[in-house]
């Protein structure tokens, strides 16, 4: 959710969202949690408040600690987006601007003017703080003290990565946590000894909170050195017990919620794999307020809306909520993080039974680390603190569930692309097989014609011998050797038509088998090369990364050029013609000079036709069938590459289901502009 989502008595759950000061009514469940974090407020001057990710914390600060804080004449000043992320600003600003804008809103005052122009942010704030007499004090002159509470403290550590801007961050807040005085204050009170009269390096009129992710405890342990009040006053944020999530439902839900409806929702989010332990099934917040909110967007969707919730079916439209969630959670991934991160899910962290299991985090590569990071986010996984090390796991069991459908689903879809595959190489087998057949088929009829040429001529010979022999006495000596020289004439041209077709048949599907056998080869060597270079990219960096990418562009290049190739390869039994047309008188040399270079494509290219009728102005590739507009492309791109310009691909309406015109039969008409051109 991008905007913070209205709550109100019809829409009292924020989904995932937190809810906030002005929603605390609606807030329930974590009174024990309240009572025992503002104790430890109220004990020292620095306190932590820890947890994994997806149990609230911010909800309990905003709606539950802050409404007890002032309770107590307590000030909560928010900080959120701490300082170095641009680089610039720090966090004595940040404090400093938070502070003036929280007494504002509350409607406090100093009572002592404020005289910080000419110093820096950090002087400026912890001067306010130090001076003499200083008070923040309402309309009744009631007093009252600053507690600041840095939330998602985790996002310096995550967002603030440079080292310098990370080490001032943390020694302005050292300074401020155990009451130093910060080097800028040492060097004016060094120029300026009157200052001594009006600032308290002593008192310490105000407190901090630290609120973080538990999986992020030790990267603030590293500076508890700097800090030491960043060790000892820490508290433990867990997942709600049933009886903690009934109240809660009961609290915000309201009049939209019995007490059986809402037992319902805590026993579906409780309930888990029979293998478990017999220890109290917690409740994670996020999912209870998105099964809630979702319940809640269903009643509001019917005409009219519910009154209550809709608790009946729960199982199956729960689990409908969860697949959501689960598949909303990889939304912003690009798609090759998303299948990897994917991958990773559905292969360490959940079992063969479907059953939640921890990965460590040490073991995770490195390039994977942002996309799980952003599950986490979306709070679909935590990261746990154990004894073992960091592990990574996801949130709940019934998730789980959600992540074992979806790796079933992903091995269904494996098979069935692994079964079509195997059908499509049985189906170009078969396709090959009836080529040869066609081709020995072809052979085999020239040879029989040339028998019958061999015959004719023989008994032509024989009756030369003959004519001969009698000294071509009598007109009807005459005629017979006139008979035999037609029919001599005739087998001649009818064995060289046979030899013609026989050598054609034979090379077509010689051609067809070779430019397959070529378009697989290039394929599959263009195919390696990508694995290759993608590999390299991840490895290189610099200006071997450039050129690792940049060759990789043009082997892509080639491999979709390629598979094209063979897409159309295959899907031509006969192989692809491509008849050429030109108009009569015009030079045939047009042809003959991209005959070449369209065979090497896989084309076969028959005679030229000499066309009397009108011809198109500009040269055309003309297709019949829709499915065959690929096969057009790449005749039309190798014509353009030959040397003919003025060429493009037009499909002709009207023969897609003809039987008159084989498959992959594609017509080159050569137009008036283009006919005497040269390659």
């Amino acid at each position: 959710m991008t905007d913070t989502p209205l709550v109100d008595a019809q829409h009292p759950w924020p989904w995932l969202d937190p809810f906030t000061e002005a929603s605390s009514n609606y807030f329930g469940g974590r009174e024990d949690e309240v009572q025992a974090l503002l104790r430890s407020v109220l004990m020292t001057p620095v306190c932590v408040l820890f947890g994994k990710s997806g149990l609230g914390k911010t909800s309990l600060l905003l709606a539950g600690l802050f409404p007890a804080l002032r309770r107590q004449h307590l000030l909560p000043v928010a900080l959120r987006r701490f300082g170095h992320v641009d680089g610039r600003a720090t966090l004595s600003g940040q404090l400093l601007r938070a502070l003036d804008d929280a007494r504002s809103q509350s409607g406090l005052r100093w009572t002592v003017p404020l005289n910080n122009s000419d110093t820096t942010e950090t002087a400026a704030l912890w001067m306010r703080l130090h001076e003499r007499g200083q008070q923040l004090v309402d309309e009744t002159g009631r007093k009252w003290t600053p507690i600041f509470v840095l939330d998602q403290f985790e996002e310096v550590f995550t967002l603030q990565l440079d080292e310098r801007h990370n080490r001032q961050t943390f020694e302005e807040l050292g300074d401020l946590l155990q009451n130093r005085v910060p080097p800028a204050v040492a060097a004016l009170l060094d120029a300026d000894e009157t200052l001594l009269d009006r600032i308290d390096v002593d008192s310490q009129s105000y407190r901090f909170l630290v609120s973080l992710r538990e999986d992020f405890l030790p990267e603030l342990e590293y500076w508890v050195g700097l800090i030491p009040r960043l060790g000892p006053n820490r508290v433990r944020l867990l997942p709600m017990s049933q009886k903690q999530a009934s109240e809660a439902v009961l609290k915000t839900g309201g009049t939209l919620v019995d007490r059986e409806s809402t037992q319902h929702i805590v026993q579906f989010l409780a309930r888990q794999p029979s293998t478990a332990g017999r220890e109290e099934r917690r409740i994670e917040p996020a999912l209870l307020s998105l099964v809630c909110a979702s319940l809640n967007a269903d009643r509001l969707a019917r005409q009219p809306p519910g009154e209550r919730l809709d608790v009946t079916n729960l199982e199956a439209r729960g689990a409908q909520i969860l697949d959501r969630f689960y598949d909303d959670a990889f939304i912003g991934l690009p798609e090759a993080a998303r299948a990897a991160a994917a991958e990773f899910v559905q292969t360490n962290l959940i079992t063969r039974s479907g059953a939640r299991r921890p990965y460590p985090v040490t073991d995770i590569d490195a390039t994977l680390l942002p996309a799980l990071r952003h599950l986490v986010n979306r709070r679909l996984m935590r990261i746990e603190a154990t004894e073992q090390g960091d592990q990574i796991e996801l949130v709940h069991d019934r998730l789980a569930a959600v992540a074992l459908q979806r790796a079933q689903a992903t091995l269904r879809d494996v098979e069935a692309a692994e079964r079509l595959r195997r059908e499509k190489d049985a189906a170009e087998l078969e396709a090959l097989k009836h080529q040869a057949q066609a081709a020995q088929l072809a052979q085999e009829r020239a040879q029989i014609e040339q028998a019958r040429a061999d015959d004719a001529v023989r008994s032509t010979r024989r009756a030369r011998r003959l004519t001969a022999a009698v000294g071509f006495i009598g007109l009807v000596a005459v005629a017979a050797a006139l008979l035999a020289w037609n029919q001599t004439r005739r087998a001649e041209a009818a064995r060289a038509e046979a030899e013609a077709a026989r050598d054609d048949a034979a090379a077509q599907a010689l051609q067809a088998i070779d430019a397959l056998e070529a378009a697989e080869r290039a394929l599959q060597v263009a195919r390696a090369a990508r694995v290759e270079l993608t590999a390299l990219e991840k490895t290189s960096t610099g200006a071997d990364k450039a050129r690792a990418e940049q060759a990789n562009a043009a082997v892509t290049q080639s491999y979709q050029a390629a598979a094209s190739v063979v897409s159309q390869l295959q899907a031509c039994p006969d192989g692809q013609r491509l008849y050429p047309h030109i108009a009569q008188g015009s030079d045939p040399a047009v042809i003959e000079g991209v005959r070449g270079a369209l065979r090497q494509r896989g084309f076969i290219v028959p005679r030229v036709e000499e066309i009397a009728s009108r011809m198109p102005t500009h040269t055309e590739v003309r297709y019949f069938r829709q499915s065959e507009s690929a096969g057009a492309n790449v005749a039309v791109e190798t014509l353009k590459a030959a040397g003919l310009s003025d060429v493009s691909a037009k499909y002709i309406d009207g023969y897609e289901g003809s039987k008159n015109i084989r498959l992959c039969h594609y017509e080159l008409w050569i137009g008036r502009g283009s006919s005497g051109a040269r390659p």
